[in-house]
């Protein structure tokens, strides 16, 4: 894994394409991954990103960005504080492309330090979406933003199996570390959403979205078909990721008739359908 720090000269980057309707900015501390090499890498959307990438494995590399807090306090200040005109809204997701909490956050802390400037400079709506449970670790700066903005705490939770058969590559944290990082911070009055996404097989669909009901304020599930970014799952179809699922024994995971059946079954348990989003209209409905 090489890790190197590259010059950022703008953070807040305007939204499009999926998350376009809910939210006006996004922001991504990292450039590559970390977890490339385990189980979410085999199927992230983000590794098809050729401008990322530039010639790089997936998995192989993270670039660290610099001044990252100047360029949030000057595209904040031209928004939020223009010298003319009314101040314009910013509703942010983070990360839309890199996971914000990588391993190496623990001595980077890229995404700690733009949380703890948020608190002087907050935006109107911040949702974090990680597939780590280590965003737990900034639990009283979190705390204290949402006294100041509209916080969502999103943790990916795909399956509830421990482990895929190989070639499978394993978890990067386990989804029981995810569930509980989830419950830690609903405790602590955050508005938590487990995004299952993209749904991968399940050993008991009833008994995982239990779970999930009792750890978490509302769901979002999304398949490769619907949110990879291109039509009818075209990017992921591309890459070996459902003929592994299939060989497998795993084929019904690759239809959205399955999809939507567990959907139904989720919405079921959480006994509320608005505490159930689907794809793109369930992720930009948090704002």
């Amino acid at each position: 894994m090489k890790v190197q720090e590259i010059p950022c000269r703008t953070i807040l980057n305007p939204t499009g394409g999926f998350l376009g309707k809910g939210f006006t900015h996004s922001i991504n501390l990292y450039r590559g991954c970390a977890l490339g090499n385990t189980l979410c890498g085999m199927y992230c959307y983000a590794q098809w990103n050729s401008f990322h990438l530039q010639g790089r494995r997936w998995g192989s590399f993270l670039d660290v960005k610099e001044g990252f807090l100047d360029a949030y306090h000057s595209q904040y200040d031209r928004l939020k504080r223009p010298k003319s005109g009314e101040a314009k809204p910013i509703h942010i997701f983070m990360s839309s492309v890199t996971e914000p909490y990588p391993p190496q956050e623990r001595t980077t802390r890229r995404t700690r330090r733009l949380l703890e400037t948020m608190l002087t400079r907050p935006p109107d709506s911040l949702v974090i979406q990680t597939h780590t449970p280590l965003v737990v670790n900034d639990l009283p700066v979190l705390l204290k933003l949402r006294k100041l903005c509209r916080l969502h705490i999103n943790i990916t939770v795909e399956t509830d199996f421990p482990a895929l058969p190989k070639p499978f590559q394993p978890h990067a944290h386990s989804p029981e570390s995810r569930i509980q990082a989830l419950r830690t911070l609903r405790a602590s009055g955050l508005h938590t959403v487990a995004t299952v996404s993209p749904l991968l097989p399940l050993r008991d669909p009833w008994q995982f979205a239990k779970d999930l009901e009792s750890s978490c304020d509302r769901v979002i599930l999304d398949h490769y078909l619907l949110g990879d970014g291109s039509p009818e799952g075209a990017r992921t179809k591309q890459t070996v990721f459902p003929q592994l699922l299939i060989d497998a024994g795993f084929e019904e995971w690759t239809t959205l008739d399955k999809f939507h059946e567990i959907v139904g079954i989720f919405k079921e348990a959480f006994c509320d359908a608005n505490r159930v989003g689907v794809s793109q209209e369930g992720f930009n409905s948090e704002c």
